[in-house]
């Protein structure tokens, strides 16, 4: 079987799927070593046999709804490739508004330059923290996670990037081995969907990614509120806090950070324009 002929096969039996010509792709070029560029100029040659196994044994962990991402071990973010495993949520494009509030408001200081002290809490596959490292090689971050599997990941993923971090394996929801104002950033993408939204969640999320890095408890703000209660006492005067959460949560992380702790509090809208990060700093 040629190359073009199992992409028609595989786009056939994908139908129905999110973007089946692009994933029978992906998969042709991760079993067979190749680009996207030559996977088309030579679309003519043969498969072997044993790539052909492998193919189809992907194809079908595709058609079972396991994540694209899952099969092929990494997603990108921005501009980076991260892997992903069954301890790590997959990397999403609305998570980039953390790294790109973050690098600005240093920017805005003048500090591009300079060490600033950051803290990722529930570092999962490391996106965030590496990102933040190797954009801002003077930084100085501790990614921290409860899964050991997560962190062992979040590991490679620096190694991989040649970012240099600090792991912690700790539970942000309890007490963490820091001094208070310790840290000029912190940032977190923590679990923050009820388990009412995680019945309702589309199978390829539900079925594969970790519900324990989705699901904090019944209402979605048991790690949300844990989050701003070790930012309040972390951040120093001046520092930043930013945070993930569902785009109905806007309204009640903002008021997480109510009161004279905080100043510049406001709700970061992702590009389909529903809320999606808490923007906070600390006074």
């Amino acid at each position: 079987m040629t190359r073009k002929e199992w992409k028609i096969q595989a786009v056939r039996a994908l139908a129905g799927t999110d973007a089946p010509v692009l994933t029978a792709q992906l998969l042709l070029c991760h079993v067979l070593g190749l680009d996207r560029v030559a996977l088309i100029a030579h679309s003519e040659e043969d498969v072997p046999a044993e790539a052909q196994t492998v193919l189809d044994a992907f194809l079908a962990r595709r058609l079972s709804g396991e994540p694209l991402a899952y099969i092929l071990g990494s997603r990108e973010f921005y501009g980076r490739d991260f892997e992903v495993n069954a301890h790590t949520l997959i990397p999403r494009p609305e998570t980039e508004h953390i790294i790109e509030e973050a690098l600005a408001f240093f920017d805005r200081q003048g500090r591009t330059g300079e060490p600033v002290r950051f803290l990722d809490l529930g570092t999962g596959s490391g996106c965030i923290a590496v990102t933040l490292a190797a954009e801002r090689p003077t930084w100085h971050g501790t990614a921290l996670d409860i899964s050991a599997g997560a962190l062992d990941t979040a590991r490679r993923n620096a190694a991989a990037h040649g970012a240099e971090l600090e792991f912690l394996l700790a539970d942000f929801t309890g007490p963490l081995p820091f001094g208070e104002a310790s840290f000029d950033l912190i940032v977190s993408n923590p679990p923050y969907i009820s388990e009412k939204e995680y019945a309702e969640l589309d199978a390829g999320v539900r079925d594969f990614e970790p519900r324990s890095a989705l699901v904090p408890g019944p209402e979605g703000m048991e790690h949300p509120r844990a989050v701003a209660e070790a930012a309040r006492r972390l951040l120093r005067p001046g520092g930043l806090f930013l945070m993930e959460h569902g785009w109905l949560q806007g309204e009640a992380c903002r008021a997480l950070c109510a009161g004279p702790a905080w100043g510049h509090v406001h709700t970061v809208r992702d590009l389909a324009g529903k809320d999606r990060c808490l923007y906070a700093e600390r006074v």
